[in-house]
């Protein structure tokens, strides 16, 4: 599957804007197949190698297929047939669209997700998205990039006159009319020069190199760029600018106990980057271990409903799982307690003796024999399923339920999703030799010594300055706690 559609904008002046999506996305990774015999433009049907991954027509109503390579003079998009699946024997494969032009024996083909592309504008980065067009754009695959030219102004797009507005695209198949998700936001002034194209670009523009698909290509600037930014990252120490403050994570729910830790927090399987929890205006929570956890949940039982529960209706109470649970217990389930009898032969399944206040949805956490509160400790693990959380010494009472939880933490360097991504180091800049001189080595087949290149070294001394420079004017002072000593 392509990843987020690499969105550039070109600000031309005046009312010309040039919009272009990066074509080799398209077939990253995706599965492929040789013709095993020439075709001639016009024909409707192509014999290839192998027709494993093209579907039958009991499970699609066809799909779309790259013949060529993404930039190839004659490269075209073609669907298959809805109407006469591939022939395994022969291995034909018939087209509903005729061929454009001649393919020799050996040329490749790709079974792609999309055909089209849907580019949209709006006034800010989350807002309503409009279309530029009444039909996605036909994706161009003779090209690096399929382009669409904006001649009108913002001024005549959105009420209000703003001086800019901001791109958008996604994929589309007009085979099953589905779509990708939207690219980053581009304002359409252009990429920030911290974005991970101006990068790209410089180190290709400064060597007159281009992206050229077969020895440089994006994913290899990519891969380049990131293990610079890990290496950085990884140097001794922290890096300051990845701090991370007051952070919302999300708000208190009444009876629940834990809390999904940020998806970009550096190493979330434990609390060593987490400098700080607290509820609302309330003091951040001690940090203490495992161990301490599980002595202040002993004795007490806990699941989840897997189905909802109405106060006063409902017969019985369904749970994930209710093997710890006594045979009558008193659920705690968001505050109200439930009283139940376990059904004989179940272990998941009790008959409602008495009900609560209120009533609880399917995933809210019921409890035996716990004790509500605000907790003043927490601590961090991952679940059997690898997913970690924060958890507290006590589950949530109904009086703090919709307050903000925030977290301190040391963020990652997280995953690239697109080209617009923006870097968060303070001088991106100091990444564009290390591209360079890897781009060098990598077109010289690995021959070189890379240390010794003259980029490289370049590298090494702009992060080394980096580094020191984060530290620069940090001052150290001590504060010794003296107790209430008066001079004689």
């Amino acid at each position: 599957m392509p990843t987020l559609p690499s969105l550039r904008v070109e600000n031309y002046g005046g009312s010309l804007r040039v919009l272009a999506v990066d074509n080799t996305d398209l077939t990253r990774g995706r599965r492929s197949t040789y013709l095993s015999e020439d075709v001639v433009s016009a024909a409707s049907t192509i014999r290839v190698q192998s027709v494993i991954g093209f579907e039958s027509l009991t499970t699609s109503s066809g799909q779309v297929v790259v013949i060529g390579e993404i930039g190839g003079e004659r490269t075209e998009i073609r669907r298959t047939s809805s109407a006469t699946g591939p022939a395994p024997g022969r291995g034909d494969i018939t087209l509903s669209d005729t061929l454009q032009f001649d393919h020799p024996q050996d040329t490749k083909v790709y079974i792609v997700d999309f055909n089209r592309i849907d580019f949209n504008y709006a006034a800010t980065a989350g807002g309503t998205k409009t279309t530029l067009m009444t039909y996605g754009a036909s994706i161009t695959p003779d090209q690096r990039e399929t382009i669409f030219r904006d001649t009108t102004e913002a001024a005549n797009r959105i009420t209000g006159s703003p001086a800019q507005v901001f791109y958008f695209a996604r994929w589309q198949d007009s085979i099953r009319s589905a779509s990708g998700d939207w690219s980053d936001a581009i304002y359409s002034s252009g990429l920030a020069d911290n974005a991970v194209a101006s990068i790209k670009k410089r180190a290709l523009d400064e060597l007159g190199e281009e992206v050229d698909g077969n020895v440089i290509t994006h994913e290899f600037l990519n891969q380049c760029l990131w293990e610079a930014r890990r290496e950085y990252h990884n140097a001794p120490g922290k890096r300051p600018f990845r701090r991370k403050f007051n952070v919302d994570i999300g708000d208190v729910l009444t009876g629940s106990a834990r809390i999904a830790l940020p998806e970009d927090v550096e190493r979330p399987e434990t609390a060593e980057n987490i400098y700080g929890v607290r509820v609302g205006t309330e003091p951040n929570m001690a940090y203490y271990d495992k161990k301490s956890w599980d002595f202040d949940y002993r004795n007490i039982a806990h699941s989840t409903l897997d189905l909802p529960y109405t106060t006063g209706t409902s017969t019985s109470i369904w749970v994930a799982n209710g093997r710890d649970f006594s045979g009558s217990p008193v659920f705690s389930i968001e505050g109200a307690n439930v009283t139940g009898s376990r059904i004989t032969g179940s272990q998941n399944s009790f008959t409602v003796t008495a009900h609560g206040s209120w009533s609880a949805s399917t995933g809210s956490d019921a409890w035996e024999n716990v004790t509500l509160g605000l907790p003043d400790k927490f601590t961090v693990f991952a679940d059997p399923g690898g997913s970690a959380y924060i958890y507290f010494s006590m589950p949530f009472d109904t009086v703090y339920v919709d307050q903000n939880i925030y977290v301190d933490y040391y963020r990652t360097v997280v995953a690239r999703d697109s080209d617009a991504d923006l870097l968060d180091e303070p001088s991106p800049d100091i990444f564009v030799p290390y591209l360079k001189a890897k781009i060098k080595h990598r077109k010289n087949k690995g021959a070189t010594n890379l240390t010794e290149d003259a980029d490289y070294r370049i590298w090494l001394a702009l992060k080394a300055e980096a580094l020191y420079r984060e530290y620069l004017a940090t001052d150290i002072r001590l504060a010794p706690e003296l107790p209430n000593v008066l001079p004689e």
